[in-house]
């Protein structure tokens, strides 16, 4: 019985970071009213999302190059083009 509880918690635990990380890129301003940040669009949002970047990092690293290099087409995803 302590493992389906424990199994259940851990479930819920990702399924909740995964609502506060799309919370936070739609709405960082609810998150930290006093530095006024922007919501997060494009390939800055993906990279957050995808947990590769920091919210606080992720418009500095896509405005600069290093930004696009993380998004590089996995193996699945240049099958998937060629289609």
């Amino acid at each position: 019985m302590v493992n389906d509880i424990t199994v259940v918690q851990s479930i819920e635990k990702i399924f909740q970071s995964k609502r506060d990380r799309i919370r936070n890129a739609d709405f960082p301003d609810q998150m930290r009213p006093k530095q006024d940040r922007k919501p997060l669009k494009g390939i800055a949002r993906q990279l957050y999302l995808d947990k590769k970047v920091k919210l606080s990092n992720a418009e500095a690293l896509v405005s600069s190059d290093k930004g696009l290099a993380l998004k590089k087409p996995t193996p699945d995803e240049s099958r998937r083009r060629k289609k």
